[in-house]
């Protein structure tokens, strides 16, 4: 008995660090095109337009980084394009 009471423990102390890990908020549906084009910019595919990679968007920035961080999340980018601020 006290195996089984054991192992029930075990069990759900690491199903709830696996349910616990966070996961990246997914980008809202958009184009594959529009998505395709920010995964080309994301030269070192961290998931964000940073640094250098900026340097096609610098003109729009005030509008597509919308929560101003400096960088251009997917979501952004793909908000963006579809408010006609990236072409």
């Amino acid at each position: 008995m006290k195996f089984i009471a054991t192992t029930l423990v075990t069990v759900a102390l690491a199903s709830g660090t696996a349910f616990a890990q966070a996961t990246p908020p997914a980008a809202p549906a958009g184009d594959a095109a529009v998505v395709a084009k920010f995964k080309a910019a994301d030269k070192n595919s961290n998931g964000s337009l940073d640094g250098t990679e900026l340097d096609g968007y610098k003109a729009n920035m005030t509008k597509i980084d919308t929560d101003k961080d400096g960088k251009i999340s997917q979501v952004e980018f793909v908000a963006a394009a579809k408010a006609g601020h990236i072409k």
